[in-house]
């Protein structure tokens, strides 16, 4: 070796130091300054933020364990540094002194310069045995990993090095001593320990994490095996257990031992990897940064690009490692090759291998240059995948979820017209500028859904490819530079064809984006319209529709897997030329430099170029699919609006309110209308709340108020069907825009739920000024216990349901007395006796197990209970019978727990409220029609217009007379308007041994309960497959990909493409061998001829083999998709009472987005890369000889052993990951739901604190996925860079092995090395995939209805009269469970109309429910028209009959498509029941397209939203009478279809049954006596039995019957009305 070799590697090694000693100073500068980032830095307000929901303790890494064994290790192993370094010192001092007297300058200048470096790592190294910090101790350790390992290496390689001797390079002529070269070996050996002890040193102790802290209460119970140090090692490994991710053994390992992973088994990800650092960290970025231009760009604000900058802008650190570890890689890319070229051009020059030292030199080359790539690669993916593509998908999901706790939202213009209370039409005006354009499309609630799971998903997963802009084109350089080596000119020649493929590459990748563009269109279009099926889905079996629907889905689906078989075209043309490319390269570069050039080609210059070409490939084909895929996420005219629509919901991002606290409501001059674009009004008295409901874009307004409620008091606000009334309330909790005027009311910070835990206040404190409630419509409940969480001890927690949100108590502290209180004023007592688990009972997911009654007095106590001291109340009364809203409104509305609360409420029941409201307010058309005392009231007029006749006089009867009214004899409290869902299919899950008689005892005598098990499950846990994937899910997936024939295609096809790399690099070894060997050469076309021959059919194979794949993936696709639809569809109604949408929606979204993008490229690589690896294998085996077969035995069984620990952990994390999905799908779903409620509440701080859980839980198992991803790559890596090694070393001991047998084993032995990773790691994946195809068929095998026909069919006319008879039925809803109804007996004539009334559990909803077969009969029958309707067809039963539910459901779209969703109607036939139900009044039909809040019916396009949201309860409820009217059948059960309407409306509804039903016969369940007082006869229902049924008139007639008793309960002046319309005098 050169003697200024040495001279180099010292100067390297001090010039290291020296930049480590400025490094360590700079960074010693910095220190204390380091914060976390503050959003508060922009001084949004005076006040703490709200939603500053970090606290110091979140983003600290945890507590140290046995912080005192740590540092006494770490002060070892230094004192064993300074040891190591002070010997080194010593030698090369001695070598210094030795060299002054005997060597050159050079030489002395060396030894220098070799002292100096020594000396620094000592002093590094003393100072690691003082008192030190972690920060500090990990900064050293890494300085002196760093340092050690750089001498151990440069070092090592001059001894390696063949052409001098150490004692030579050292010494010059060799006659120095010799010992001097003994001190030079022992130099080495002290840096080699050093390295040693300096990498595997810990960087800090193990810790440990309070789980609470990060994960849900709920989580938090199921973890049982918590260790104590339970965050990631990533915190406290050593470097070398970084370089190897050795910190995710414990993980693997426990995967590969335990039957399967949980959560607690998972340590916790680091502080800055937690939901709460990134949102925060976040929110400081959005709030500081700003991008105005770019060069010379001017970037418009609300672009892509500008979130774009801020993202790389909160993550910089992380992406400039990126950057610079893929600059480092690219270089040493080649590396490989370079050592590949001189190993071969050794055996060409040294066949006979006379000087062997030199291809061991080459063959360690090869070793370290792939170890060093492959090590640097570990770091830089493992750096993509985690860090930056789990922090960025947590930071976007995080700040959009707080942006929608705050934000109103803005309906698309395909949206609805209104919302709640009317759906108004008025001419579009000037304010609607281009603003409405931007947010038309990111408003709804499935838009918001998209965006929160899928877009953000594609941003995040950008982090992949983003360091493909710095690592190609660097790669693209050294490449060329290496080729023009090799080949010259010729070099050029092939690359110049690569331009060639270039407007290929950006042809097909235009292609792509449009068909990935469509397919996603129809994909969101697909789920979207699944969301709102799985929605429907009692409506859709109650009309028998589940066919039409299911032809519906599956035309999108057959549109979607369209586009998804274009894309797949596409990708298989893709690949053809991705594969193509290299080969036409070589083939001309060859050409030009064999044929034109007239050289000849050797082996070292033909396996070497074609390695070069290949790693270019990569380089030249992955840098404009990372400009595209950029474009995708950039700009909204290609694949994906993700970045643009993300930003957009974010550029308004403001987290506080109004610091002033008002205690008062008021309007001063005010028109207020729904939220109609994203520009907000700079009037400081309008609401700087926003909203995330669902809201129209029409503009019915609320014009000209000017009304002020009075403090403390009883206000109520009336009207007609669609007057404004609720529009008012959600103006006043600042839901809607204020055009003019002013407007006060109080509005709850974000935080006031927070800031209550804990706090349990005094009886007079407990009602809090500006603090409020809002009970809405439709109430909106969690799936949850009844009584909900608390965080008072006095509680027993074991006892609840741990679910996110409470109900009842919504996260305030339980106080017995006020509880059992609230309870009691809202009539839940008796509720909660005839419910097994009482309030500790869950609540499914939106309340399906409860009825609407139910739900709304949960609600409404919910608001009781609060701390508020303002109460919007909307119809909280409609969902009761009469006698249950007297006692809601005198014990709970008037009662004590309201005294001192103002009370705004909404109410139908102006008889019954007038007389207790301190301020009345009645609206009509948006316009007030009276503001005032009740005095003013009762004596306008205005009552007459807002009630039938005779209501009025019921005002007349004071406050003492109705509560004297409610104590009737031996009626006890009813408490619900249809008695409930609990006897629906539901209620037997939360029913005790006898609900009925527990449903009739009163309070008062009830026995002591016996001691109760824990709170039943009704949504059960979602289920997690164990183990391996099942032969089963295998099964299913090679039986819907096709037939025998098929795969008998698929494995020939698969065969031959997998023989052709032998066949090619047999032939280039034979090509390149010819100018070795004896062998005559001949002409250089014939050998370009044949290689161009073997390459091209190659392709050809390859090319068939994908298409093969795809076709089959499609078929595949198509029957597994129908088969889910059609089991879901037709599933029992009790499946989907106790499975969560969110779960149904994953199966159908995320599950089968992987079943048709990923499963089949998973199968076909992973089969690709094993055919690869087998064939290689024996390749080397017959070519290698034993030795090869030794080897490749040996590291073979490395290889599987690696890969079966891997395999199992893998698909935990996979199955772990989907399942906590589910839980962040459903709370950002019932956010998004409830956002109106939770505001109002001061909730929004809380649920983002629960979301952030949420993220965290679904975090870890992904984080950790990837991490033992990474863990089995570096493994499978370095085992391949060892074979890579010995492939060498046995080249070079083998004399029988020629230059071109070595270049064709080397070729493989290098291509081997990828694909045993990428067969292991897509096999893995495949698994992972799999997972998706396995929770699939879990809901593919349900046990589904009685069949849709049976033969013989009912006739087409049946039923034709409506005859009911009913004999000895009996109902219970599972073998082990009493029976609900007994032995029922009755007869209805035909045309008969019969009314169905009952307490709570007497079994009126299960009677309907039996109408329908939704449950079957135990015992007896019922008979229709002389037919036994167990006798027939679910479909032909259910399409004959019609019922108008409880809770209305309409599908989403316009009028029209609602009413008559087949297109089975005219236009005059919709108008005219739209009259029937008084929803178009009768003779109006012109529209009045100039006027002010037009009536939206009259025109069947206007838009409906999703599930008709804007649309008032009432309104709907009409809609769904409209339907039944243009349905006309024979029978027709009503289930409280008038319960939302007013009074008034409600007897023109009644009049309009009566005739357009004169020949139906009608079965009603109704709660408001006057609804049936009329009907042919009553059904008094009692525990399951018939008690009393016959006419009104002769019940009523006798003061005995329970009907008598009834009537009387509902007040002096209506039971007149009622004896009256009885025709009882």
């Amino acid at each position: 070796m050169p003697l200024n070799f040495q001279l180099p590697v010292a100067a390297t090694l001090a010039g290291t130091g020296l930049l480590s000693l400025v490094f360590r100073g700079l960074s010693a500068s910095e220190q204390g300054k380091i914060a976390l980032p503050i959003a508060s830095d922009a001084p949004l307000e005076s006040r703490p933020d709200p939603f500053d929901v970090t606290s110091p303790e979140d983003i600290v890494d945890g507590e140290p364990i046995d912080e005192a064994g740590f540092w006494a290790n770490a002060k070892l192993r230094g004192a064993l540094l300074v040891i190591a370094f002070a010997v080194i010192v010593s030698l090369q001092t001695v070598s210094l002194g030795y060299s002054i007297s005997f060597s050159s300058s050079a030489i002395i200048a060396t030894h220098l310069l070799h002292v100096s470096f020594s000396v620094y790592l000592s002093v590094l190294a003393a100072q690691s045995i003082g008192k030190s910090t972690i920060h500090s101790h990990t900064r050293r350790t890494i300085h002196l990993s760093a340092l050690s390992a750089l001498a151990f290496v440069l070092l090592g390689f001059t001894a390696l090095f063949p052409s001098n001797r150490v004692s030579t390079s050292i010494l010059g002529d060799g006659s120095q001593p010799r010992f001097m070269q003994v001190v030079w070996y022992v130099v080495l050996g002290l840096y080699a320990s050093s390295t040693f002890i300096a990498v595997t040193t810990p960087l800090g102790p193990a810790l440990h994490f309070p789980v609470s802290r990060i994960y849900s209460e709920k989580t938090v119970a199921a973890i049982t095996n918590q260790a104590m140090d339970n965050v990631s090692g990533v915190t406290g490994a050593s470097v070398w257990d970084q370089l190897l991710f050795s910190y995710t053994t414990k993980v693997v390992m426990l995967g590969n031992t335990a039957e399967s992973l949980d959560i607690g088994d998972l340590p916790i990800v680091p502080g800055t990897m937690r939901a709460t650092y990134l949102f925060r960290s976040m929110r400081s970025t959005l709030s500081t940064t700003r991008l105005r231009q770019f060069l010379l760009w001017d970037i418009r604000p609300g672009s892509g690009w500008e979130l774009a900058y801020r993202l790389a802008r909160v993550n910089r650190t992380g992406f400039i490692v990126q950057m610079t570890l893929a600059s480092i890689g690219a270089v040493l890319y080649y590396a490989p090759p370079f050592f590949l070229q001189q190993l071969v051009k050794y055996l060409e020059t040294d066949p006979e291998r006379h000087d062997r030292s030199w291809g061991w030199f080459y063959s360690f080359g090869m070793f370290v240059g792939t170890a060093s790539i492959y090590l640097i690669n570990g770091q830089m993916w493992s750096l993509s995948t985690t860090t930056l593509q789990v922090g960025i998908r947590v930071q976007l999901n995080s700040i959009l979820f707080a942006k929608t706790l705050v934000r109103k939202d803005v309906a698309s213009s395909s949206g609805p017209s209104d919302n709640k209370d009317k759906d108004k039409n008025i001419t579009d005006t000037a304010s609607e500028s281009s603003e409405k354009d931007d947010e038309g499309d990111f408003s709804s609630k499935a838009q918001i859904m998209t965006l929160m799971t899928t877009d953000v998903d594609r941003v995040s997963e950008f982090s992949w490819h983003i360091f493909t802009l710095v690592d190609s084109p660097i790669e693209i350089i050294i490449g060329t530079i290496f080729l023009y080596s090799l080949l010259g000119s010729s070099a050029f020649v092939g690359l110049a064809v690569t331009c060639l493929f270039l407007p290929l590459n950006h042809f097909a990748g235009k292609v792509v984006v449009g068909a990935q563009e469509n397919l996603m269109k129809a994909r969101d279009e697909r789920v979207a319209l699944m969301n709102e099926v799985l929605g429907a889905i009692r409506m859709l079996k109650f009309m028998a529709w589940e066919r039409n629907f299911e032809k519906r889905v599956l035309k999108i689906r057959e549109k979607e897997l369209k586009f998804q078989k274009l894309n797949y075209i596409i990708e298989v043309l893709w690949n053809a030329i991705w594969n193509a490319s290299p080969m036409i390269v070589t083939l001309v570069a060859f050409f030009h430099f064999a044929v034109i050039k007239n050289q000849t080609l050797t082996p070292s210059v033909a396996f070497t170029s074609v390695a070069v070409f290949s790693e270019m490939k990569f380089a030249l084909n992955a840098l404009p699919e990372t400009l595209i895929n950029m474009l995708q996420v950039l700009f909204p005219s290609f694949l994906s609006d993700a970045l643009k629509s993300i930003f957009m919901r974010l550029r308004l991002l403001r987290f506080h309110r109004s610091v002033e606290t008002l205690v008062q409501s008021a309007f001063q001059g005010a028109t207020v209308t729904w939220p109609r674009d994203r520009a907000r009004s700079g009037t400081a008295t309008t609401s700087t709340v926003s909203s995330a409901s669902s809201t129209p874009k029409t503009k019915f307004m609320l014009m000209d108020l000017n009304i002020v409620f009075p403090k403390g008091e009883l206000s109520l606000v009336c009207g007609k069907l669609g007057s404004g009334k609720t529009l008012l309330l959600l103006a006043l909790l600042g839901e809607a825009d204020l055009l003019t005027g002013q407007m006060l009311c109080p509005q709850t910070p974000p935080d006031a739920i927070a800031s209550f835990v804990g706090v349990v206040p005094s009886p007079d404190e407990w009602a809090i000024d500006g603090v409020c409630a809002y009970v809405p419509q439709s109430a909106w409940l969690r799936n949850a216990s009844i009584k909900g969480d608390t965080l008072v001890p006095t509680f027993p927690l074991s006892m609840l349901t741990a679910n996110f949100v409470e109900n009842i108590l919504f996260n305030l502290p339980y106080v017995e007395e006020r509880y059992q209180r609230t309870l009691e004023v809202c009539a839940l007592v008796n509720d909660l006796k005839i419910l097994e688990d009482s309030d500790e009972s869950e609540i499914g997911e939106r309340g399906v197990n409860l009825s609407g009654g139910q739900k709304a007095r949960i609600s409404l106590a919910r608001a009781v209970y609060s701390r508020a001291s303002t109460l919007f109340l909307d119809d909280v009364l409609s969902a009761v019978d009469a006698h249950t809203a007297h006692h809601l409104y005198f014990e709970c509305l008037k009662g004590d727990l309201m005294r001192g609360r103002t009370v705004i409420l909404v109410s139908h029941h102006v008889q019954l409220c007038v007389p207790g409201a301190s301020y009345i307010v009645a609206l009509e058309n948006g316009r007030v029609l009276y503001k005032g005392d009740r005095q003013g009231f009762q004596s306008s007029g205005v009552i007459d217009r807002l009630s039938q006749s005779g209501a009025s006089d019921s005002l007349v009867k004071d406050e003492a007379e109705a509560r004297a009214e409610q104590a009737i004899k031996d009626m006890p409290l009813q408490t619900e308007k249809d008695d409930s869902k609990e006897d629906g299919p539901l209620s037997f899950k939360m029913r005790s041994e006898d609900s009925s008689s527990g449903a009739e005892t009163p309070v008062a005598d009830a026995e002591p309960s016996p001691q109760k098990k824990g709170p039943r499950k009704l949504v059960e846990e979602e289920t997690r497959a164990v183990g391996r994937i099942g032969r089963s899910v295998w099964e299913t997936y090679f039986k819907a990909c096709g037939r025998n024939p098929y795969w008998l295609m698929f494995a020939v096809s698969f065969l031959f493409a997998a023989a052709s790399p032998v066949a090619e690099n047999g032939w280039l070894s034979y090509w390149s061998g010819a100018s070795q060997g004896d062998r005559v050469p001949r002409d250089p076309m014939f050998y370009i001829g044949v290689y161009a021959a073997i390459t091209g059919v190659g392709l050809i194979l390859t090319t068939i083999r994908w298409y093969i794949l795809y076709t089959g993936s499609i078929h595949a696709s198509t029957v597994l998709y129908k088969k889910l639809l059609e089991t879901v569809l037709f599933a029992n109604i009790r499946f989907h009472d106790t499975v969560s949408r969110g779960r149904l929606l994953n199966r159908f979204g995320k599950d089968f987005e992987g079943i048709d993008s990923s499963l089949s490229d998973n199968f076909g690589r992973s089969t690709v890369n094993g055919l690869s690896v087998m064939t290689t294998f024996i390749t080397l085996s017959i070519v290698g000889g034993p030795r090869f077969f030794l080897v490749i035995l040996v590291i073979g069984s490395l290889y599987w052993n690696v890969s079966k620990i891997y395999g199992q952990t893998s698909r935990d994390m996979r199955r772990l990951d989907s399942v906590t999905r589910s839980p962040l799908y459903s709370i950002y779903g019932e956010t998004i739901s409830g956002v109106t409620i939770i505001r109002a509440f001061g909730a929004s701080s809380k649920f983002l604190r629960d979301m952030l859980k949420c993220v965290d839980t679904n975090t870890n198992p992904y984080y950790w996925m990837w991490g033992v991803n990474r863990w089995l790559s570096i493994r499978f890596n370095l085992l391949s860079a060892v074979i890579v090694g010995l492939a060498a070393f046995v080249s070079i001991l083998t004399p029988t092995i020629d230059a071109a047998l070595a270049g064709f084993i080397l070729a493989f032995a290098s291509t081997v090395t990828n694909d045993i990773l990428f067969m292991v790691r897509r096999f893995v994946s495949l698994e992972q995939s799999m997972v998706a195809l396995e929770r699939v068929k879990e809901y593919s095998d349900l046990e589904v209805e009685p069949p849709e026909f049976v033969e013989p069919r009912p006739p087409e006319s049946w039923p034709s009269n409506g005859e009911i008879e009913c004999e000895n039925l009996v109902i219970r809803y599972a073998p082990e469970l009493p029976d609900v109804l007994h032995n029922l007996n009755f007869s209805v004539k035909p045309g008969e109309k019969v009314g169905i009334l009952g307490r709570t559990g007497s079994g009126k909803s299960t009677l309907a429910l039996s109408f329908f077969r939704f449950v079957e009969a135990t015992e007896g029958r019922i008979v229709i028209d002389g037919i036994d309707i167990s006798k027939i067809g679910l479909t032909d039963l259910r399409s004959k009959l019609t019922i108008i539910p409880q809770d209305p459901t309409i599908l989403s779209g316009t009028l029209r498509s609602t009413l008559d969703v087949f297109e089975e109607y005219q236009d005059a036939e919709i108008y005219e029941a739209l009259k029937r139900v008084h929803l178009i009044p009768s003779g109006d039909d012109e529209p009045q397209e100039d006027s002010v809040n037009v009536n939206v019916f009259r025109d069947l396009d206007s838009p409906v939203s999703e599930g008709g949201e804007n649309f008032s309860t009432g309104e709907k409820q009409l809609l769904c009478m409209a339907r039944a009217i243009l349905k006309r059948s024979k029978v027709l059960v009503m289930d409280e279809a008038t319960a939302s309407v007013d009074y008034a409306t409600d007897e023109l509804i009644s009049q309009t049954i009566r005739h357009e039903f004169a020949d139906s016969t009608i079965l009603t369940i109704a709660h408001r006596l006057r609804t049936v007082i009329d009907y042919n006869r009553v059904m008094l229902l009692e525990e399951g039995c018939i008690v009393e049924f016959g006419s009104p008139t002769v019940l009523l007639s006798n003061p005995d019957s329970k009907f008598y008793s009834l009537c009387k309960a509902t007040g002096r002046s209506e039971f007149a009305v009622l004896k009256r319309m009885a025709g009882v005098s």
